[in-house]
């Protein structure tokens, strides 16, 4: 939500885009730079509830805060907040990772990490669609105090399920020795390493898009740039359901055939001039993304140590979050549609090749 919740609501108390993207940008980085060694401390944990707990806690305490100074307090204790927010979501983000292995078992994994993108995809669509609906009916500073009112019951559910203290018999002997054995295995396992460089490349170019969707909108579809919103739910939606209708056992050679043709059905969105069908060719490009994004959920499951599975999914996770920061920077900078376009088309190429080669 706070992709929504929080531009606007710094927007509404302090007028200021520069501010409303520099807090949105300091959730993101700082989560994304803290991963490689929060999970390592999530793997080394005897008790993990209690550190994902403390995540959403966090998060609470960042949203009240923001409540409290936004409109009142220096503009600079904004992204300080944001930082609080995002800076120790690894915790959650690793804590549910390593546990879904433990819950689901080995025959039963695939079907589960294929539910698990599944759910990713949904967040990205409910998330902010809920926080722009209650902003809009409601005002921001109530879609803040819902998001805070959501992440406490977040909290108080994680408390009371055992099953996110699911974990390996495996156990690394310190944060260190968690952190070494993850990065290690990082390089050394093909299997991680190949669709993990080719996730970040994909998710440059979906970063790319975060300005070119908007720009594409305007300049070939002749709408509104708000419809950005309707693509990046067609791009979730459209994974979804590629996920089940093409659904096989995972395999590099599935990922690198998924970025390949993503990328290159992205050639056809300058052809149409209409939104709907713009919108629809962009489905079209998600559900061709469907096998990628679960099957490189699935190995990582496969082939992560069961003993730092967390420092591995979270180094991932934070290294796809710059890259996707990096995208939409890039794509400011050059501020036009189809460049940004034909870049997308290229990193999922590029991506492509290092899935099936690297």
């Amino acid at each position: 939500m706070f992709v929504t919740t929080g531009v606007l609501f710094v927007l509404a108390r302090t007028g200021s885009p520069a501010l409303a993207g520099a807090t949105a940008a300091a959730s993101s980085v700082a989560g994304a730079l803290a991963g490689p060694l929060l999970g390592a401390l999530l793997d080394a944990a005897p008790r993990k509830r209690v550190l994902i707990v403390g995540d959403q806690l966090a998060s609470v305490a960042a949203l009240g805060a923001m409540l409290v100074l936004a409109g009142h307090a220096p503009g600079w204790t904004l992204p300080l907040c944001a930082v609080l927010l995002g800076i120790t979501r690894p915790f959650s983000v690793g804590g549910f990772f390593s546990a879904l292995n433990e819950i689901a078992g080995a025959e039963l994994l695939d079907d589960a990490s294929r539910i698990e993108s599944v759910s990713l995809n949904l967040s990205f669509i409910l998330g902010p669609a809920a926080g722009g609906i209650v902003a809009g009916a409601a005002g921001v500073t109530v879609a803040v105090e819902v998001q805070l009112a959501l992440t406490l019951l977040a909290a108080a559910l994680i408390a009371v399920n055992p099953a996110f203290e699911a974990t390996s018999d495996e156990r690394p002997d310190s944060a260190r020795h968690a952190l070494s054995q993850g990065l290690r295995a990082l390089g050394a396992q093909r299997m991680l390493r190949a669709p993990g460089l080719a996730s970040m490349l994909a998710a440059f170019g979906w970063g790319l898009m975060n300005v070119g969707f908007p720009l594409y909108a305007v300049h070939y579809l002749h709408a509104g740039a708000h419809i950005n919103g309707y693509m990046w739910a067609a791009v979730a939606g459209g994974s979804i359901a590629g996920t089940f209708a093409l659904a096989g056992p995972p395999a590099r050679s599935r990922i690198a055939l998924s970025y390949m043709t993503l990328g290159l059905s992205a050639l056809l969105w300058p052809l149409v001039h209409v939104a709907a069908l713009g919108v629809g060719l962009i489905f079209l490009t998600g559900f061709l993304e469907g096998p990628a994004y679960s099957g490189t959920v699935a190995l990582r499951q496969r082939y992560a140590p069961p003993s730092v599975r967390a420092q591995v999914v979270t180094t991932l996770g934070g290294a796809t979050m710059i890259c996707v920061a990096a995208g939409a920077a890039l794509a400011g900078v050059i501020g036009a549609a189809l460049p940004a376009i034909i870049g997308f088309v290229a990193v999922n190429l590029l991506a492509a090749l290092v899935a099936w080669r690297v």
